[in-house]
């Protein structure tokens, strides 16, 4: 086993130094598996006019330069890792797990991973599979802020929707329901107004009797662009202590998305709320929010890919009379997979919370081009 791991690193390392970017898939038998690769994405953004001093302009960025790798050690004891490289060029950890798959009812995990919550919750631009622009990320800088964000108090710095947890999840029932069940922490407390541990549970639905599937895997996504029909329901609560004078913030969120290949198309909607409160520990600082988004994939090749039409709408605090939103609408062509695309999209963000200098209202155009190998 040392050998072949040995080996593995040497056909790895060859690739790396030779300057070329060739992942790295190696079975070696009896559960034992490694796998390494690289993602990138690349944007070309004009972003509108948002104050008298912040004009208009067009620039280009790589957000995102990501190496990844996972593998098994055995048909039980499984692990993950990622990091990436930030724009001032250091390096950040993204994941860092370890699973015991026990059986598909029951699998436990440890290490920093994505958060279980909301399905739009956590999305970044970079690996939005709709939005280039991320389903609700938009909102971040407006002064409603986004409510579709990992709750729990304790993130990873190189991905704010990971956190560092231990958890159980699972499919029962032949896939009908899938759980999760986890306790995030990621800090010693050294003062009683330090945050205690936060714990959350979800649950989904998934109708399997008539045919439909559910997210099929730990993490969940917007579109599995046709390969299997999907109609899932999820509800998700989190709730953390935090501390002494401190209010319990209590998070609360429903999702749904179907997805219906058709043959010729692929129609696509999904649609999310969350509720928070008390967030951060502060008593009154209710943040809620609503999204909906969706797409049409045109099921057929052209020479890079299969073409695809979406929109998003999301607002933050729907319920107050200062409220922000996004409206977007996506052009994009799906090379191979959802790693590997390109896409146009136009985002129109208001702010009913902007004061002057401030503009109460812009638009941003993003061109996006991903690889994943």
């Amino acid at each position: 086993m040392k050998k072949s791991y040995l080996a593995a690193a040497a056909i790895l390392g060859a690739a790396v130094f030779a300057g070329q970017a060739h992942a790295v898939k190696i079975d070696l038998g009896k559960g034992k598996s490694f796998k390494m690769g690289f993602r990138a994405k690349v944007h070309a953004i004009y972003a509108g006019k948002r104050s008298d001093t912040d004009k208009s302009d067009i620039y280009f960025s790589v957000p995102n330069a990501r190496i990844y790798g996972k593998g098994s050690i055995s048909k039980i004891f499984k692990w993950a890792f990622q990091g990436d490289m930030t724009k001032n060029q250091t390096f950040e950890l993204v994941d860092a797990f370890i699973m015991l798959d026990f059986a598909k009812e029951f699998k436990v995990y440890a290490g920093a991973i994505k958060l279980p919550w909301e399905l739009h919750s956590g999305i970044q631009s970079g690996w939005s599979f709709i939005m280039p622009t991320g389903p609700a990320s938009p909102l971040k800088n407006t002064g409603a802020g986004n409510p579709f964000s990992n709750p729990a108090s304790e993130k990873i710095i190189g991905s704010g929707s990971r956190s560092p947890q231990v958890g159980v999840w699972g499919k029962v029932a032949g896939g009908l329901f899938k759980y999760y069940l986890y306790a995030a922490d990621g800090k010693n407390r050294t003062s009683s107004t330090d945050p205690k541990t936060g714990y959350g549970v979800r649950v989904e639905f998934a109708p399997v009797m008539v045919g439909y599937k559910g997210h099929p895997g730990y993490v969940l996504k917007e579109t599995y662009l046709g390969k299997q029909n999907t109609l899932t329901v999820g509800l998700s609560y989190f709730t953390q202590d935090y501390g002494s004078g401190k209010k319990s913030q209590k998070s609360f969120a429903v999702d749904a998305l179907w997805e219906q290949n058709l043959g010729a198309v692929v129609p696509n909607i999904n649609i999310g709320y969350v509720s928070h409160k008390d967030k951060g520990g502060t008593s009154g600082n209710d943040v809620n929010g609503i999204i909906v988004q969706g797409q049409v994939l045109f099921n057929q090749n052209t020479i890079l890919g299969k073409p695809a039409i979406g929109v998003r709408w999301a607002q933050s605090d729907p319920d107050q009379a200062k409220k922000a939103q996004v409206f977007g609408v996506v052009a994009q062509l799906y090379v191979k997979g959802v790693g590997n695309r390109i896409a146009l999209s136009i985002d129109n963000i208001k702010d009913d919370n902007a004061t002057a200098p401030a503009k109460d209202s812009y638009t941003d155009v993003t061109l996006a081009l991903w690889y994943n190998f």
